[in-house]
């Protein structure tokens, strides 16, 4: 079965209100407020909404609430904890979570709000795609021959460049889910920002261990630099947060390194949590080796501990989100990449 394009499913899931008159925006509703979420035998409780705005944590109660009951969550237990192996249920259901959370928020929250996801109104004008089949054109980086990449190269390019890792718990993240939930995020940001980003396609474990895994990586960053960037940064979401602050400082640590590091809901653990035998020597560096950083929290993080940041001083800009480690509204995670956006706009190469 073929992979689906990322812009199908971006057009697929493109929601754009008709315009309507103005009216006087509805106030936001208190916190401390009980609100009828899902709760059919409640006189207030209505399907499109209540007559004020929720406030955000609210918000993604509601969306939570009705994604669970809707949306049985799969398995999503890697093959070295006794899960099947098979990638398949927890890959279509993350692929699937823009179009769901789309359709969620505009039953749930109001069809007259903006309920488009970073991908749709961001990255829909992305001035062009490169595929990159293999990055085995640089021969001073052994190891995987085959590394397949996307490079976004966005409208108003300003020379700056980034790598971005996908998540999925080391062990998958590639194929539907890279297409319809990674990569449309990836666009977004990379024409928001004017930074032309490589998205790897990374390799798997078990098939490939961390230091394969890294490899790719730093292979993917040489191929950067031979571009002759004004800076380099790294994004990773997830595991792929954990693997962008393994390469960063081991890259670092080989004389070269990146200019800017962002960490989208890093689940730093999972490194400690792979094998032995994939894991080798990999440990996660400590938060004062990271270089110029944006670190974005989940405050409803079920999979990633927050990590502790307090000895790193003002290298570590935080930004907290109203967020599940998977599920946010449209408008929090248009916010989020607004924020890495802004953030790799930022970055300069350092001394």
């Amino acid at each position: 079965m073929s992979t689906p394009d990322y812009r199908a499913g971006q057009d697929r899931m493109r929601h754009i209100p008709e315009p309507a008159p103005e009216v006087e925006e509805l106030p936001a509703g208190p916190s401390n407020t009980a609100y009828p979420l899902n709760d059919q035998g409640n006189e207030d409780f209505n399907v499109g909404g209540v007559e004020r705005t929720l406030p955000p944590e609210e918000q993604l109660e509601q969306l939570v609430s009705y994604m669970d009951a809707t949306y049985p969550v799969p398995d999503f237990t890697p093959p070295w904890k006794g899960g099947s192996g098979d990638p398949g249920d927890a890959d279509r259901y993350v692929a699937n979570l823009p179009d769901r959370i789309t359709h969620a928020a505009m039953l749930m929250l109001g069809s007259g709000l903006d309920h488009t996801m970073p991908g749709v109104a961001y990255g829909m004008n992305i001035g062009t795609t490169r595929e990159l089949p293999a990055l085995s054109d640089l021969p001073d980086l052994p190891g995987q021959v085959d590394i397949p990449a996307r490079i976004f190269v966005p409208t108003a390019p300003t020379g700056q460049w980034a790598v971005s890792l996908h998540s999925g718990g080391w062990w998958r993240g590639s194929g539907q889910a890279l297409e319809l939930q990674w990569r449309p995020e990836v666009a977004a940001a990379a024409e928001l920002s004017g930074t032309t980003i490589l998205d790897l396609d990374h390799p798997l474990a078990p098939e490939a261990d961390l230091d394969e895994i890294v490899d790719s990586v730093r292979k993917a960053l040489a191929y950067v630099r031979a571009q002759e960037p004004s800076s380099v940064a790294l994004w990773g979401y997830s595991s792929g947060g954990a693997l962008a602050a393994l390469a960063a400082t081991e890259d670092a640590a080989a004389g070269a390194g990146v200019d800017a590091l962002v960490l989208t809901f890093p689940d730093l653990d999972s490194v400690a949590n792979l094998p032995a035998d994939l894991r080798g020597q990999h440990t996660v560096p400590s938060p004062t080796e990271w270089p110029k950083t944006l670190l974005q929290i989940a405050l409803k993080d079920e999979i990633a501990a927050r990590p502790d940041v307090s000895g790193a001083g003002d290298t570590v800009q935080v930004a907290e989100y109203h967020s599940t480690h998977r599920i946010a509204t449209p408008a929090e995670n248009r916010q989020r990449v607004r924020d890495v956006a802004e953030f790799l706009k930022g970055a300069e190469k350092r001394n």
